[in-house]
């Protein structure tokens, strides 16, 4: 676990150094349109890794830590915490655990470390964050970004064809502060909503909740109501929370033998490198750890993180699941009368969502979800998730559940099939003329609140924008080119499968273009340019087809290679070494194996029991 800690740190710090940002601006920027044209402004609520937020002292002035502006868009670790002292204590803590075998003060060192990490996120018993925290806003639209922001923008939620079809002057991109309250952030919401009105004279606006966004679509109807919405598409929107949160907070793991000490680590090191090898070498290593000290480093850092960046947050609060939020309330709000108060409206405003949303569009408001599904908690990315003990139990994108991206779709969890689930079908959806039951027979949306209007993508992650089939949906429903399910299923079908362009969109494609063809022969120049057309169509593809995607990368490899393409020299994976499978083969052996023999346990219970027996009383 200790592994999996240091590698997401490293992860967020990656992000934090990559994405950081100027000063806020604050110019505004008017459409020529007056708005007079067919598309409504278009805002953004983005999701958790979307809003960078700087860190300022009592008197407003940057914190700088290594000549750099503390601050991210995700988590604004302390990286000074991360000093050889600190380091030091860790390493002569798990020194002694390992000797004595039986923990010595891991879960102490290791939850003032994470909390040491975490502070600058900290909130108070209110609610409120400790530290001086502001989230950057942008304030007019992306037509007034710098090539930078713009650059980042589109990285963040890949948006470039509807941008190309709408303007950059009607698309805006709303931020928030993570550790905020949602209820708050929908009153900046509604103050936002007015500027783009008065910015492009349209009298209402399309909201594009992306993920943790849904939680500020949530709050903003059951504050603001939908008068000012023209349309809304939830984009993997995080509705009504995620079992991952609520396991966090209810401290439950998976922590079977089998899974801690084989499947756990691996599966985080395929994600990483492509192989389990190095996780199964590790697996072996961690028996020399007694088990006490495994479960202290597990408790004492998922302490440190619950203690200091979730529990006082109301925006942690608001990722639960409705039906978990009652009983983690009792068990942590008890005593904290105002914190309660806020999150507690927070679970009003998503008990009272389905009814909003119905409300809306008999109002008019036109409301889209678009879901992956049929993943564990914690499958294909971000996979040191998959510790939760929720992790098999629901049906899910890899990290919300189906049924909260898709107001209430039933789905089998576990590679089940809907055979195993009982539910009353067709909640919202009467016509026998319309089936919805996937093809897999895994999920049913007639039990969403709007099941013509739900649009998911089978076996796809969370991460959509590595799918361009699912920003080309996105695209046609806010552009009204596609109304709903029934309207053109061969083009836009209910049920679309997984795929990923995300590479072939951002570097591949992109590098192909570059290529200098004035000195190319022309047969050379000849095979290039149809790789290149090939790869445009295929991302404008509204069926997903991952082979196709996968015959054009290798077609654009090939000849960039030919070509002699910067950073396309060798296209050769070190995946095909011939020993990269009997290395696993052995690894995995090596694993399973101390696995089989010692269990959770250690093999020095039975080497060094006798000199522990003598030591024990002089650390009590």
């Amino acid at each position: 676990m200790k592994n999996a800690i240091k590698k997401i740190i490293a992860v967020v710090l990656c992000v934090a150094m990559i994405v950081s940002l100027g000063a806020v601006s604050v110019s505004a920027t008017e459409t020529e349109c007056g708005g007079e044209c067919e598309h409504s402004p278009v805002i953004v609520l983005p999701g958790i890794n979307h809003s960078p937020t700087y860190l300022y002292d009592e008197n407003d002035q940057p914190v700088v830590y290594n000549g750099s502006h503390v601050g991210g868009s995700l988590l604004i670790l302390n990286e000074a915490a991360l000093s050889t002292n600190a380091i030091v204590k860790v390493a002569v803590r798990a020194l002694l655990t390992i000797f004595l075998q039986r923990n010595i003060g891991l879960d102490e060192v290791a939850y003032e470390l994470v909390s040491d990490i975490f502070k600058y996120q900290s909130c108070n018993e209110n609610g409120d964050h400790v530290e001086n925290l502001k989230t950057q806003r942008w304030n007019h639209s992306l037509a007034g970004m710098t090539e930078d922001e713009l650059d980042w923008t589109y990285r963040m939620v890949p948006m470039k064809p509807l941008v190309d079809e709408i303007g950059e002057d009607h698309v805006y991109f709303f931020t928030f502060n993570l550790v905020g309250d949602p209820m708050e952030s929908a009153d900046d919401l509604d103050e936002y909503i007015e500027m783009v009105k008065e910015q492009t004279g349209h009298d209402k606006v399309t909201l594009l909740p992306v993920s943790l966004g849904g939680t500020i679509l949530t709050a903003y109807l059951d504050k603001y109501g939908h008068g000012k919405i023209d349309q809304i598409v939830n984009a993997v929107a995080c509705l009504d929370g995620t079992d991952i949160i609520a396991d966090f907070y209810a401290r439950e793991w998976r922590l079977n033998d089998e899974y801690l000490y084989h499947e756990y680590i691996a599966k985080i090191f395929v994600e990483s490198e492509g192989t389990p090898t190095l996780g199964y070498l590790i697996n072996t290593l961690l028996h020399i750890i007694p088990r006490s000290g495994m479960e202290a480093l597990l408790t004492g850092a998922m302490s440190g993180i619950l203690d200091t960046l979730m529990l006082n947050c109301p925006q942690f609060w608001a990722m639960l699941p409705s039906y978990r939020y009652d009983a983690l309330a009792e068990r942590y709000l008890g005593d904290k009368v105002e914190l309660k108060a806020r999150t507690d409206r927070f679970q009003t405003a998503r008990l009272n969502l389905n009814q909003n949303i119905l409300d809306a569009v008999a109002d008019g408001v036109r409301v889209n979800s678009i879901a992956g599904a049929n993943l564990d908690l914690g499958e294909q990315m971000y996979t040191y998730f998959n510790i939760v003990a929720s992790a098999e139990k629901v049906n899910s994108d890899g990290i919300i559940n189906l049924s909260s991206t898709t107001l209430g779709a039933t789905g089998a969890a576990g590679k089940n099939t809907l055979k195993d689930v009982e539910y009353e079908k067709n909640t919202y959806c009467t016509d026998p003329a319309h089936n919805h039951v996937s093809p897999d027979n895994m999920i049913d949306t007639s039990t969403a609140i709007l099941p013509e209007n739900t649009w998911i993508f089978l076996d796809q992650h969370h991460e959509v924008g590595y799918n361009d089939v699912v920003l080309n949906l996105a695209k046609a429903i806010i552009l009204g080119e596609v109304t709903d399910v029934n309207d053109n299923p061969e083009l836009y079908p209910q049920y679309n499968g997984a795929c990923y362009t995300q590479s072939l969109r951002r570097w591949k494609l992109p590098d192909a273009k570059k290529v200098d063809q004035s000195n190319l022969s022309a047969d050379d120049k000849t095979e290039l340019n149809a790789a290149i057309a090939q790869a445009e169509e295929v991302l404008t593809m509204t069926v997903a087809d991952q082979k196709r995607v996968e015959a054009v990368e290798n077609r654009l490899n090939a000849i960039l290679h030919k070509v002699g393409a910067e950073g396309y020299e060798s296209i050769e994976s070190e995946e095909n070494s011939p020993m990269a499978p009997v290395w696993e083969s052995i690894t995995y052996a090596m694993s399973k194996s101390t696995l089989l023999l010692f269990g959770g346990g250690s093999p020095f219970d039975i080497f060094l029991a006798p000199i522990r027996s003598f030591i024990k009383p002089i650390f009590g």
